[in-house]
């Protein structure tokens, strides 16, 4: 009988050592829980900047898919000067007394690919008229825009950003353009891709 007792003694006495045990227990397991969650969510971090440079991030610059009216700066257009891919300088400043369109583009911009056909007839059909179209290629290299100046037949002027010119104008993304009136001042500004009748309409807003 005593040793039944003492043999029920030992299981009695050895039931809180398990159960401190069993509370010590988790504690690496709720770590090691905590450790998988947080590698699993750098990794969808990863993959979602990854797939944001995919869809149309580049360097921080977006892609504008959608047009509609962007954000006018005080006072006259920010100057730039660029050295042009046809050779040559272009400087915004000696274009005063004309219609300047100011159109920032890069060469991996889907949509800048869609209306450079449509900046090219409006070079061809308003150049006589007084109007300078120009092309700002922004976050791009020289082999890759010349190469998509020559696959889109682009004649007017075109030459890489040198002068920060898309900080200035406080650029979101490509394309962007900006119709600046002969006295310097900026009247029109649009976030995206430009149709045909949109430049016309734009450019006859800017010669008023």
């Amino acid at each position: 009988m005593l040793d039944a007792a003492g043999g029920g003694g030992t299981a009695t006495g050895d039931s809180p050592r398990a159960t401190v045990g069993g509370s010590e227990g988790p504690a690496p397991r709720r770590w090691a829980l905590v450790a998988v969650v947080v590698v699993v969510v750098l990794a969808l971090l990863i993959l979602f900047g990854y797939g944001l440079i995919r869809a149309g991030q580049f360097q921080g610059i977006g892609i504008n898919a959608i047009g509609e009216v962007g954000r006018i700066p005080p006072g006259p257009a920010p100057d730039f000067q660029m050295p042009l891919y046809s050779g040559g300088t272009f400087r915004l400043a000696d274009q005063r007394g004309k219609v300047v369109v100011a159109n920032f583009w890069a060469s991996w911009c889907v949509p800048c690919r869609d209306e450079a056909p449509a900046l090219e007839r409006a070079w061809q059909g308003d150049r006589d008229r007084g109007v300078v179209l120009v092309g700002v290629d922004v976050w791009d290299s020289e082999r890759d825009a010349r190469a998509f100046l020559q696959t889109f037949g682009v004649t007017y002027p075109n030459g890489l950003d040198a002068s920060s010119a898309a900080i200035e104008y406080g650029l979101t993304g490509v394309p962007e353009t900006f119709f600046v009136r002969p006295d310097g001042t900026i009247a029109r500004h649009w976030v995206g891709p430009l149709t045909d009748d949109q430049i016309q309409s734009f450019i006859a807003e800017t010669l008023r």
